[in-house]
């Protein structure tokens, strides 16, 4: 049988931090917490500026740029460890072949069938789509893609 569709896409580390950084930004239990945190951080830097706490107020000034740099570009490096660590797909080129009742993921080290009711769901951005298996658990193809194929796994993966 022919695919459909087949993509290329390399496993790079810029790729993986990329599609990590896409993972947090969708979070909404992450973002709702960190706006919450960020908020209350800069209501007791106001509340310390009231009553003359010049240095507490300072004090969470740098606590607060410290904690959002963290949590934004600290996690990018831990990834980028990750990645280095995890030797079965850094620098990887991964195909996908996308049949009409599923797909295949190969790499030089194996390759699975995939159908689509298992994917949990899709995510796009403008130079990535990644397909879910859950949460956390998901493949990464770059962009460009085939015409017509972003509209064929929405579709895929609705039903």
């Amino acid at each position: 049988m022919e695919p459909l569709y087949t993509i290329r896409s390399l496993y790079s580390k810029e790729e993986f931090i990329r599609f990590n950084r896409a993972l947090r930004l969708r979070n909404k239990k992450i973002i709702v917490t960190l706006t919450i945190l960020n908020v209350l951080l800069v209501a007791l830097i106001v509340l310390c500026l009231v009553h003359g706490s010049y240095v507490w107020a300072a004090i969470g000034g740098f606590y607060l740029i410290f904690f959002n740099w963290y949590l934004f570009f600290g996690t990018d490096k831990r990834m980028a460890k990750v990645f280095m660590q995890n030797k079965l797909i850094a620098g990887q080129e991964c195909e996908f072949r996308f049949y009409d009742d599923h797909f295949e993921a190969a790499t030089k080290n194996g390759s699975s069938n995939i159908s689509y009711d298992k994917i949990y769901r899709t995510i796009e951005t403008r130079t990535n789509i990644y397909v879910m298996y859950s949460d956390a658990q998901g493949i990464m193809m770059k962009k460009p893609v085939p015409e017509g194929f972003s509209e064929f796994l929405q579709g895929k993966s609705q039903k």
